[in-house]
């Protein structure tokens, strides 16, 4: 058993936690029903992902010469978590009423989904085990389309917000 492997695993587990917390914290900070909603269902996303982590950690460290992904993780789409929400519920509507607080939330969610991404990319460089790679870049690319959606509501949001008269 690759221990590099094992301590990538754990740390990983360690993040989507971190992750889940933040988001469910975050969630109760907003006014918007739907920004709140959508917040929520990112920090069970994030609580996901630990357990499918904590799940291949466990099937790792019982038999790693024989380690084999999960199927359901290669097959798993994490691409329109949001976009169905976004045209359902009018999130671009709700969110222009959002202030400088939600604006600051927007942008750590941002920037903790592109650290997350940064992170199962160097991590996929350091294992030889060609299943822990898939797995790692499997992560890297959900976590790419979670950064992606909050780097666009960030920008638009602040856009909006430097764009507003004074006393609006």
């Amino acid at each position: 058993m690759e221990q590099k492997v094992v301590n990538i695993l754990k740390y990983a587990m360690d993040m989507e936690m971190n992750g889940h917390n933040f988001f469910k914290e975050s969630a109760e900070t907003f006014t918007s029903p739907v920004t709140k909603a959508l917040f929520l269902e990112l920090a069970e996303v994030e609580l996901e992902h630990y357990k499918l982590i904590k799940s291949e950690l466990e099937s790792y460290t019982d038999s790693p010469e024989d380690f084999e992904l999960d199927e359901e993780v290669l097959d798993r789409d994490e691409s329109s978590i949001f976009s169905q929400r976004k045209g359902s519920e009018a999130l671009d509507t709700t969110l222009v009423e959002s202030d400088v607080p939600d604006l600051n939330i927007m942008r750590m969610a941002y920037l903790i989904e592109r650290d997350f991404k940064e992170f199962y990319d160097e991590a996929k460089d350091m294992v030889d085990d060609e299943n822990v790679k898939k797995l790692l870049q499997r992560l890297s690319d959900w976590e790419k389309g979670h950064e992606t959606i909050f780097k666009r509501e960030y920008d638009r949001l602040k856009k909006e917000y430097l764009t507003l008269p004074w006393g609006g």
